[in-house]
């Protein structure tokens, strides 16, 4: 599953990235955690969402287990589309803008995978890009568990 893949490469190169301020923890982990969102959050976006939703529509909505043909497919990839450029740009704006992005995409994956989890439960979709995407929802976990070791490190102020 590429948002898997995308979220283990960008802890990977984070972990990387972050090795030579080991020592200034505060530091490593703002290297890291940008580099997370670039991954998991801009790549993702564009490449898990805006570019299957966008131009291969039909094929996802029947990996979905959603109808085809539904305009609401580029709706969502233009929206995600729009959450991968912000993972992008987070990655050179940092600060507010970079925990702002992270923090509304994780909404986002939330309440998604609530949904797909709901529609596995209620209407038995197992349809891999419904089933499988509910696992989507380690993006959040791992940026919230970010926030919150950041927010505990930051110096008092």
């Amino acid at each position: 599953m590429i948002v898997l893949v995308l979220l283990g490469i960008g802890v990977i190169v984070g972990l990387i990235r972050a090795w030579p301020r080991r020592r200034n923890h505060m530091a490593a982990l703002e290297r890291f955690y940008v580099v997370v969102v670039f991954f998991a959050i801009g790549l993702n976006g564009v490449f898990s969402g805006f570019i299957p939703h966008v131009f291969f529509a039909d094929a996802i909505a029947m990996k979905i287990g959603w109808p085809t043909g539904s305009p609401f497919q580029f709706e969502v990839g233009v929206h995600d589309g729009c959450w991968g450029l912000l993972g992008l740009l987070a990655a050179r704006f940092k600060g507010g803008f970079l925990q702002a992005t992270a923090i509304g995409w994780s909404v986002f994956l939330l309440f998604a995978g609530g949904n797909h989890l709901k529609q596995t439960v209620l209407n038995g979709d197992y349809a891999p890009y419904n089933f499988q995407f509910i696992a989507g929802d380690l993006i959040p976990a791992a940026i919230f568990l970010l926030l919150a070791w950041k927010y505990r490190l930051r110096p008092a102020g």
